[in-house]
């Protein structure tokens, strides 16, 4: 394992020996936009929302648990990178190190807060008392639970690691201080799955809506985009069961069969090929004419995803459950018209028929409909697009960073004066 605690970067602007009027905070992730190579929707997240936690206030240290060097001349906005470790690659050992690094930060540090995602446990580690703030975001139970997958699908050996790591999560659960559900649908998962929970407050994720439009007008395309001016239907996500990419193939046969011309580009990491549908098994649901007319861009971790967005005639987010749903929300303030499911995070931001088009989970039919309605009356498109645009900015960072810090201390008390 890797370590390098207390890295240089730019100080956070507290003066020495002063606490912040907003508390001390440790947060530990394992993706940061602009610091590690791979960055998914909490990466991006959590980079628009600790600068907007500091500038309210707060003292904000980072560690940074990933695989690989970080990137160079990240602005962080007066956060204060604490450390970077990367841990082994075995599963297990990796959950160990990660949540003793977590430990060793917060024993060298005075923190008022420790705010943590569940995923991998990072705080497992962490003394009982400790002011823990659990985000509930994506656990590896839910995940599972959403795809479909019990511990027996991974095998023998990979069914005891992902069981010994939900254990782990669910620990964490148990032990915080209070929670932060980024969702209604989150919280009401979470009551549903546990007994005697911490207090919780609901705190919406965020987006850097200035940088996102910036990005849809001023970015290139992306290597590989059509270049034949069809319309393209835009898939966000990973190529998994739990994001929709099954049911966004299904519905494409029909789409193309009642719409020839169109393009479905999917934007997003391929799965686990172990459990995961590879690309010929996607392909084997569409009619042969239609295979061609696909084409798969990989992780699109750069401001040409924005553009892409834009130049886009639908974008779907067709995920089967969803804790929140970033990659909805920043094809939202671009202006796209939008196709998600309903009953779980898209709920909080989406309105069915005035900003967005939403059918219900895992119904190929529905979607091909709506993706059909969009394709073929371009002014309810606009329409939509104009409506999500207009109601973006109260998912910027520092109204949400606002809300987190109030949660905070109505979970845990004001930080120590």
């Amino acid at each position: 394992m890797a370590s390098d605690l207390h890295a240089s970067t730019p100080a956070s602007p507290a003066a020495p020996g002063a606490r912040p009027t907003r508390g001390r905070w440790l947060v530990a992730t394992t993706e940061y936009a602009g610091l590690t190579p791979y960055t998914g929707g909490i990466g991006r997240h959590y980079a628009s929302l600790l600068p907007a936690l500091v500038r309210r206030g707060a003292a904000v240290d980072l560690l940074v648990l990933a695989d690989g060097p970080l990137l160079p001349d990240a602005d962080l906005g007066g956060v204060r990178l604490v450390g970077h470790v990367r841990p082994p690659r075995p599963r297990v050992p990796a959950l160990l190190a990660r949540a003793a690094a977590v430990r060793r930060a917060y024993r060298e540090g005075a923190y008022d807060r420790v705010f943590l995602p569940e995923w991998a446990a990072l705080g497992v580690g962490l003394p009982a008392g400790a002011p823990l703030l659990t985000n509930l975001a994506t656990s590896t139970r839910l995940a599972n639970e959403v795809a479909g997958f019990t511990p027996r699908s991974f095998g023998l050996r990979g069914g005891a690691v992902v069981a010994a790591q939900s254990r782990l999560e669910d620990r964490q659960v148990r032990r915080s201080a209070g929670l932060v559900p980024i969702s209604r649908a989150m919280q009401r998962w979470t009551e549903a799955a546990f007994r005697g929970l911490p207090p919780a407050r609901v705190v919406r994720n965020c987006i850097d809506v200035a940088h996102v439009r910036h990005a849809a007008g001023s970015a290139g395309l992306p290597a590989g985009w059509p270049d034949d001016g069809a319309p393209v239907v835009l898939f966000l996500g990973r190529l998994e069961r739990r994001k929709g990419v099954t049911d966004a193939f299904a519905a494409f046969a029909e789409v193309a069969r009642r719409h020839p011309t169109a393009r479905l580009v999917l934007a997003g990491a391929s799965g686990d090929r172990r459990f995961e549908p590879d690309r010929p098994a996607l392909l084997a649901a569409l009619p042969p004419e239609a295979r061609d007319r696909v084409t798969w861009l990989g992780h699109v971790d750069d401001d040409t995803l924005y553009r892409a967005i834009r130049e886009a005639a639908v974008t779907t987010c067709p995920s089967r459950w969803e804790g929140f749903g970033n990659a909805a929300l920043e094809a939202k303030a671009v202006g796209g018209a939008v196709v998600v499911t309903t009953g779980s995070g898209y709920d909080d931001f989406c309105t069915d028929g005035e900003d967005s088009l939403m059918v219900p989970p895992a119904d190929p039919p529905a979607l091909a409909e709506a993706v059909l309605r969009l394709l073929t009356d371009p002014v309810l498109a606009a329409t939509l697009g104009a409506r999500a645009a207009a109601g973006a900015d109260r998912w910027t960072a520092d109204p949400v960073a606002a809300d987190l810090l109030d949660a905070a201390d109505a979970l845990l008390g004001p930080p120590r004066g």
